[in-house]
């Protein structure tokens, strides 16, 4: 049987537990692979820069143990991944919800 390919989206600005609960109970599925936010993107969505760039977010996040990949989302907006969710496919997608919004 395969493993599952888990994939989740987010901003992971000022990574704190709950970013790590979600990472965690996601990884349950299958291997993580996280879309993280570009600077662009969480300036067009959140009208403010990053507190921390893409880079060190990227990095922080590929050092979490049960995350299997991580990458820097390439398009714009809320579903910034769409062009990698469409070449990897994965059994599961979810992306992670703003506070504030249902």
């Amino acid at each position: 049987m395969m493993v599952k390919q888990v994939l989740v989206s987010g901003c992971f600005d000022m990574l704190h537990s709950g970013h790590i609960a979600f990472f965690e109970e996601a990884a349950k599925h299958g291997d993580l692979h996280v879309a993280v936010g570009s600077d662009r993107t969480i300036f067009e969505l959140k009208g403010r820069s990053a507190v921390n760039s893409e880079i060190e977010r990227l990095y922080v996040i590929e050092a979490v143990g049960c995350v299997k990949g991580a990458f820097v989302a390439a398009g714009s907006g809320i579903l910034d991944f769409r062009d990698e969710l469409s070449t990897m496919q994965p059994d599961i997608v979810h992306r992670q919800r703003r506070r504030g919004l249902s």
